[in-house]
């Protein structure tokens, strides 16, 4: 590194699960951008002190942002991009000149990109999203203007889940969207898509989200979480004979879309 060097974070708690970082420094090196991407591991209580800090270094220029910060991050910043206003969850974010803060949110883009380079079909699918979060908010409102059939949102809080259909109503008023609350009897054998959009998986002793041998052998399976690659849920999935999609996707169909953002290229 140089003193010219300029400086991008991925915020995050846990860190180890993290791609972004090895993804971009690796993105800098081969297209010599004279830059780095660094993991900034952060609890929920520190977050607006380290913001406050991050605004005072000159080099600092931007970073990604993943569990649990998204939501939060939205209220810290000066100004949010239309996704990001829309969805309130910010995935990434950068200083401008004048050092305000500029939120946006890529992870609906991203997941939905993600799934279709796969040779996957959305158009005219059941879909079933277990969680109403940060990613989860932005992936359902990607997947609403791809003409689904319908939606089934699977949560603990029954506030946020109608939150995200409200926001999903203003999309396509006429797309069927249920919402169940999580762990009460639910069948999961009549969707074609059932995406994962919740933080379990992230460690080892977590349980699954749900249990695959509910579902119907023709759904596919798709986890947002990246490290490992290969969760405990697609695992049982894969062993299942089910059709699986990997976290990885979603970040790596958000590069050129990020990187226009921060002005790289």
């Amino acid at each position: 590194m140089l003193g010219s060097t300029k400086i991008y974070g991925c915020l995050a708690d846990p860190i180890d699960h993290v791609k972004a970082p090895t993804i971009f420094s690796t993105i800098f090196k081969e297209k010599n951008i004279d830059a780095v991407m660094v993991p900034i591991h952060v609890k929920k209580d520190n977050l607006e002190n380290v913001i406050i800090s991050l605004k005072k270094i000159k080099n600092f220029e931007g970073m990604t942002v993943t569990i649990p910060h998204k939501k939060t991050i939205a209220n810290l910043c000066d100004h949010l991009e239309q996704d990001a206003s829309f969805t309130q969850s910010v995935n990434w974010i950068k200083f401008d000149k004048n050092r305000k803060l500029i939120g946006n949110n890529f992870d609906g883009q991203g997941f939905v990109a993600g799934f279709l380079s796969q040779n996957f079909l959305i158009k005219n699918k059941k879909v079933c999203i277990f969680g109403a979060g940060g990613a989860a908010v932005s992936i359902a409102c990607s997947l609403a203007k791809q003409k689904i059939k319908s939606l089934q949102i699977i949560n603990r809080n029954f506030d946020k889940a109608h939150e995200l259909i409200n926001k999903i109503k203003i999309i396509d008023k006429d797309l069927l969207v249920e919402v169940t609350k999580y762990r009460d009897n639910y069948l999961l054998n009549d969707y074609d898509i059932i995406i994962n959009a919740t933080s379990l998986g992230l460690h080892k002793d977590d349980k699954l989200p749900f249990d695959v041998s509910k579902t119907s052998p023709s759904t596919v399976i798709a986890d947002i979480i990246m490290q490992p690659l290969e969760t405990k849920l697609l695992k049982k999935a894969k062993n299942l004979g089910r059709s699986v999609h990997f976290g990885k996707y979603m970040i790596e169909s958000q590069i050129n879309l990020a990187g226009k953002f921060l002005d790289l290229w």
